[in-house]
């Protein structure tokens, strides 16, 4: 999806925005703009992530004559060797990540354990964020692979704070929802609702939350879990604890200091990296299925592939949903693909799909929209259906029904086919 392009953002930032969308979207830069982006690089303007992520989307996407402009910034030949551009804009790098930055560049893909030594360096303290930006930037435009996937989460786990590493007390079965952490800008959270719904079904469960990394700034899943008063677990041992109305939550940064730090690296390089995907599979207390959603089609297999390397025995990945939730729209059918794993490893797979207007008995001609979903008028919503079992507003009410019963629906498909 585009972003739109500020003119008060910086030159750079206007360019990610123009050559880092990815393989349909990716766009020429316009001559004003490649000459203040070359100022900008001979002035020392340019934040290394942001030079990182910019070239390796430039590169990605193919330089035109327009854009050669840019050459003059480098000293000569730098565009005509990928290891030679590596090492130019991750000059203090160890010399294996400047590398595999040039492999990257030359157009390789990495295999799960090279990946995993990519995700050590990025979740380290070391220098090299020119790197970093590079390496998130091209792996998200060229779309990352299964084993580069399995390879940083492997990375990703090795952050986990030690409390979350801990044995998972005895009792039901834990299921994760994993919202996307850049929340929505139109619409209500019902994630706590179905929380308390699948909970009412003999299970326990826990919500990754974080910050938001952009580029969507919207009311997120953790300012709904404030808002309401959530219970934050701060070690894996709180799960012994008599279960809250609305499950756990469980904030990135009390997870994993790495994976915080990340937001703010990913709030420079502008596009959603590896970690929009990655984040909200880490799995510290073995639950034995997530719940996610995936807008764009391709992401929906995609997912439930990551999910299954994971090690989660099931899974349930929504499609179509509304946007940045794991709710379900009213005007538009919704598909689910659920995978369950058997007892050799392996993993079967079914697709659901359902229809609104099959579930409530009655059409709804255009879904809601809101201009500004304010977290005070959340909490009441949730709260007021947690004790009536409606909230008063009508919308809100079809919304949890529609997403409840199917997802019940598939969590009962899910579980009849697990196979341990």
């Amino acid at each position: 999806m585009p972003i739109a392009i500020d003119i008060n953002d910086s030159p750079i930032v206007r360019g990610i925005k123009t050559v880092g969308i990815g393989k349909k979207g990716s766009q020429e830069l316009e001559r004003s703009l490649v000459e203040e982006i070359f100022r900008d690089l001979r002035e020392n303007l340019v934040d290394p992530v942001q030079k990182g992520a910019f070239f390796a989307a430039l590169i990605q996407k193919g330089v035109t004559a327009e854009e050669s402009i840019l050459k003059n910034a480098f000293a000569p030949g730098v565009f005509d060797d990928p290891h030679l551009l590596a090492k130019t804009l991750s000059p203090d790098a160890p010399p294996f990540i400047q590398w595999i930055c040039g492999q990257i560049l030359s157009g390789h893909t990495l295999d799960v354990a090279t990946a995993q030594q990519v995700g050590e360096f990025l979740f380290s303290q070391e220098p090299g964020d020119g790197a970093r930006g590079l390496i998130a930037s091209y792996l998200r435009v060229r779309y990352e692979t299964n084993e580069e996937y399995e390879g940083l989460l492997k990375a990703i786990e090795d952050t986990l704070e030690p409390s979350f590493k801990e044995p998972v007390p005895a009792g039901r079965p834990i299921i994760q929802l994993a919202e996307p952490f850049d929340g929505v800008t139109r619409s209500y959270f019902i994630t706590p609702l179905i929380a308390e719904f699948i909970q009412r079904h003999n299970y326990r469960v826990i919500s990754l939350v974080g910050r938001s990394s952009g580029p969507k700034m919207g009311n997120t899943l953790l300012d709904i879990a404030k808002a309401i008063n959530g219970q934050f677990a701060q070690r894996n041992q709180d799960l012994e604890k008599l279960t809250p109305d609305f499950g756990w939550f469980i904030d990135q940064k009390d997870l994993s200091k790495p994976l915080d730090r990340w937001v703010d690296i990913r709030r420079k390089t502008i596009k959603r990296p590896f970690l929009a995907t990655l984040e909200r599979f880490v799995n510290p207390c073995k639950a034995r299925i997530v719940i996610a959603s995936a807008f764009h089609p391709p992401y929906t297999e995609k997912m439930v592939t990551v999910c299954e390397g994971a090690g989660f025995p099931g899974a349930i990945v929504m499609r179509n949903g509304q946007e940045g939730t794991l709710s379900f729209p009213l005007n538009r059918s919704v598909k689910v693909l659920c995978s369950a794993r058997q007892k050799d490893g392996s993993y079967i797979r079914q697709e659901f799909e359902f229809s609104p207007a099959h579930i409530l008995e009655h059409e709804i001609g255009q879904d809601e929209k809101l201009a500004v979903p304010t977290l005070k008028d959340n909490a009441q919503l949730i709260f007021k259906y947690k004790g009536q079992r409606k909230s008063g507003n009508i919308m809100f009410d079809d919304r949890v029904k529609v997403t409840t019963l199917a997802l019940g629906e598939a969590l009962a498909w899910v579980e009849r086919n697990i196979i341990n």
